[in-house]
């Protein structure tokens, strides 16, 4: 493989996979809340689970997309959390998919 996308990659999940794959994919991409930086052959780029910034660009050429974004589901359980961690899903879900469909080689996975 030889690039890996992950979006909202810092949290706990996130960090084990890029632990896991940084030694085994040419590039990993992380997209985060944080700050873009580079270290080694991962790249954290800045995005917005909601709207499209300039980070959909690198879904091109990528063989696989993960997203890990969300609410915390470590909440109470009452309907405001409910609906956010819902809202927010199919936030990122959707944001991802238009750029997907934006792509001219969109990612293979």
């Amino acid at each position: 493989m030889k690039k890996l996308i992950i979006a909202a990659g810092t949290g706990f999940l996130g960090q084990v996979l890029v632990n896991h794959f940084k030694n085994k994919v040419d590039e990993i991409v992380v997209l985060t809340r944080g700050k873009t930086r580079q270290d080694n052959n991962i790249r954290y780029i800045q995005w917005d689970a909601k709207i499209q910034t300039g980070w959909e660009r690198e879904l091109e050429d990528s063989d696989v997309l993960i997203n890990l974004a969300g609410k915390s589901v470590d909440c109470r359980y009452n309907e405001r959390n409910k609906n956010e961690i819902i809202a927010s899903r199919i936030d990122s879900t959707t944001i991802l998919n238009k750029a997907i469909l934006q792509c001219k080689n969109p990612p293979k996975h």
